[in-house]
């Protein structure tokens, strides 16, 4: 899927029935937009990579749903207990947001609908063949050895199996031959919902994909680098 992430202008916070889906390159915030319990989470991170990645995940996150809202970003209350997936609190409102990060990438999409994303580095070292047995079904495992580059088809599936998880909601599970991902339809056998992948490449090692409603009129790519 051939993407153009354009810069926001004052039409970008009307959300409507589309899916706005943000990349931020990984910084370090000087002040960043988290509340007590953030910045309390923000430092258990051991490594600091990870620690950045998560404040600039928040940062972002307040700052543009700030701009949805028409509110002050710290009158948002994200709610991320129990093993459920983050959601606004408040304000009360039907709009729904889900973040991945990998190495220097942030991504972040919103909705009016349930989602989810799922970015990963393209590692060309990395030795993916033992996973195939325990977490693809038959054809999907047919389709990555049959490919050129079987690597990136494994990226492939990979994004779109944790995307389609994190629009459940219910995390991975051990066995993620659960979620079969060939084509762009796809059917929940468990509450018999539906759902549209897409996948994309968010720069030229990172691949990305993106589970949703098939309500949906249009997704939408933007830049928030010059917003942070």
């Amino acid at each position: 899927m051939d993407i153009h992430f354009a810069k926001p202008g004052i039409d970008t916070w009307k959300l409507a029935n589309d899916i706005h889906i943000w990349r931020f390159p990984l910084a370090k915030i000087s002040s960043p937009l988290l509340n007590d319990d953030e910045q309390e989470l923000a430092e258990r991170f051991h490594f600091e990579p990870d620690r950045n990645r998560f404040i600039l995940g928040r940062h972002a996150l307040r700052l543009i749903l700030s701009k949805y809202f028409c509110i002050d970003s710290l009158d948002i209350s994200i709610s991320s207990s129990g093993s459920k997936k983050p959601f606004i609190f408040y304000p009360s409102a039907d709009i729904f947001f889900n973040i991945s990060h990998s190495g220097e990438w942030i991504l972040l999409a919103v909705a009016k609908n349930e989602l989810g994303v799922d970015i990963e580095y393209l590692n060309k070292d990395f030795e993916f063949n033992d996973l195939l047995n325990q977490h693809f079904c038959e054809e999907e495992r047919k389709y990555i050895q049959s490919r050129s580059d079987a690597l990136m088809a494994f990226y492939y599936l990979w994004t779109r199996k944790e995307a389609l998880l994190k629009a459940w909601g219910n995390g991975l599970p051990a066995n993620l031959k659960d979620a079969g991902v060939l084509g762009d339809d796809i059917s929940c056998k468990k509450n018999k919902s539906l759902w549209k992948l897409k996948s994309f490449m968010l720069s030229d090692d990172y691949a990305a994909a993106i589970a949703f409603s098939p309500d949906t009129e249009n997704l939408l790519f933007f830049d928030g680098a010059d917003l942070i």
